[in-house]
């Protein structure tokens, strides 16, 4: 009889240990589709931008006359800004220009996009360009 006891308690411990690890595996597969960054991009909709800023945003780096095209887009929390210069330009009117186009945006909209900018030139020989540099949404200015 003592035996019977002991092996129905093995068999209850066992049962409760795979229990225990279904509910872990099932956790897991549900609860896994999370991010492990965080989901900070989640409310994208709320921060959408309205062509009138996008033009708005554009305006500092077309006034500058080497300037042959500018693009601006948004990709999740990110706005990228893609200027192609004729020539090659001095780096102090780009620097500006960022600045200037950083100001056009709202205070809420700084705090929530990240900021690419990539600026190029024809002149396939140029020593300063390609420039590729980016802003943290915690940040104030590009990190050039």
């Amino acid at each position: 009889m003592k035996n019977l006891i002991k092996n129905k308690k093995i068999i209850i411990i066992a049962f409760i240990i795979i229990l225990i690890i279904l509910f872990f595996v099932l956790v897991k597969v549900i609860g896994g589709n999370k991010s492990v960054h965080g989901d900070r991009c989640g409310d994208y909709e709320n921060y959408e931008l309205s062509n009138k800023t996008i033009k708005k945003a554009k305006e500092p780096f077309e006034k500058i006359e080497s300037v042959k095209k500018v693009k601006i887009y948004t990709q999740l929390c990110t706005i990228k800004v893609v200027v192609n210069l004729k020539e090659d330009t001095d780096l102090e009117q780009i620097k500006n220009a960022a600045s200037e186009m950083l100001n056009t945006f709202k205070k809420r909209e700084l705090k929530y996009y990240d900021f690419s900018l990539y600026v190029t030139s024809d002149n396939k020989d140029s020593e300063t360009y390609p420039v590729n540099v980016t802003k943290h949404n915690s940040r104030d200015n590009f990190a050039w």
